[in-house]
C-alpha cells in the first residue's frame, strides 16, 4: 500500500509544481483569470496531498502544524528580538513534540492484518458482516457485508447517530463523490463494489481511507477503533 501511496504523492507533487510554474507565467503576463484557474488547481492538489500523506502517516497534519509553528516563531524572532528568549523556549518545546511524533510508529490503524483477514473472510462467506467503529461515542461506524456478488459498505443509519456527528451538506457531497448513495428507504448511505474480480482488500482500504481523511477528517474520530465481526456460527 505504501508504494502505491508514494507514487500518488509524487504524482500530485509533480502536478502542483507544474501548476505553480503555469501560475507564475500567467502572473508575468498579467493574465489574472488564467492565474486564478491555476491557483484553484494548486489548492485541489494540496488538498489531495494532505489526504494521501495523512493516509500514509496519521500524524502528518499535526506534524505540519508544528513545523508551521516553528517557522512562525522564527519570523517572529526577527520582528520582535526583545522576546527572543521566550521564542527560543517555545521553539524548543515545539521541537520536542515534533520529535516525539516523528519517532512514533505510523502504521494506519485500519491497515493491519486483522482488517485484511476480516475483509477476505467476508468476501469468501466465512463471516456475515464487519462493523468498523470510527467514533463510538456517536455510534459512527462503517458496516461491511456481501450480497449478490457485491461488497457493500454502509454508514451508520441517520437515526442511530448521536448528537456529535451529523451529515451537513458538505459531508453528504463528499460521500456521494466517493460513490455512496442513499439506500431505497433513504435511511443511510451505502456503496457497492463488485466481488466478481475480487483479489485483495486494496479497493476497500482506499474507500475507508477516503471516508476517514476526506469526509470525516481524522481529528473527528477516535484514536483507536474497534472491529466487530459477526460470525456465521
Amino acid at each position: 500500500m505504501n508504494e502505491e501511496l508514494n507514487e500518488l504523492i509524487v504524482s500530485y507533487e509533480d502536478e502542483r509544481e507544474e501548476l505553480t510554474k503555469r501560475l507564475n507565467e500567467c502572473l508575468e503576463d498579467f493574465d489574472y483569470l488564467g492565474a486564478h484557474k491555476f491557483q484553484k488547481g494548486i489548492a485541489i492538489a494540496n488538498h489531495q496531498l494532505v489526504i494521501l500523506n495523512s493516509i500514509k502517516d496519521p500524524s502528518y497534519q499535526k506534524k505540519t502544524e508544528l513545523e508551521n509553528m516553528i517557522r512562525y516563531y522564527d519570523r517572529l524572532k526577527t520582528i520582535s528580538p526583545l522576546i527572543s528568549d521566550y521564542i527560543d523556549e517555545q521553539v524548543a518545546k515545539t521541537n520536542v513534540e515534533l520529535n516525539i511524533l516523528s519517532n512514533q510508529k505510523v502504521d494506519p490503524f485500519y491497515d493491519g492484518q486483522e482488517f485484511d483477514d476480516a475483509i477476505f473472510d467476508l468476501a469468501y462467506s466465512k463471516i456475515l458482516s464487519i462493523v468498523f467503529h470510527l467514533k463510538k461515542s456517536s455510534n459512527l461506524y462503517l458496516k461491511f457485508k456481501c450480497k449478490k456478488n457485491n461488497f457493500i459498505i454502509s454508514v451508520t443509519p441517520d437515526e442511530q447517530i448521536g448528537n456529535e456527528v451529523y451529515f451537513p451538506k458538505d459531508k453528504k457531497r463528499l460521500l456521494k463523490s466517493l460513490g455512496f448513495k442513499r439506500n431505497k428507504t433513504k435511511e443511510y448511505f451505502h456503496l457497492k463494489l463488485s466481488l466478481i474480480h475480487f483479489k485483495d482488500s486494496q479497493q476497500v482500504k482506499t474507500i475507508v481511507s477516503r471516508v476517514i481523511y476526506d469526509v470525516f477528517y481524522r481529528n473527528e474520530l477516535d484514536t483507536e477503533t474497534t472491529l466487530v465481526i459477526q460470525s456465521i456460527f
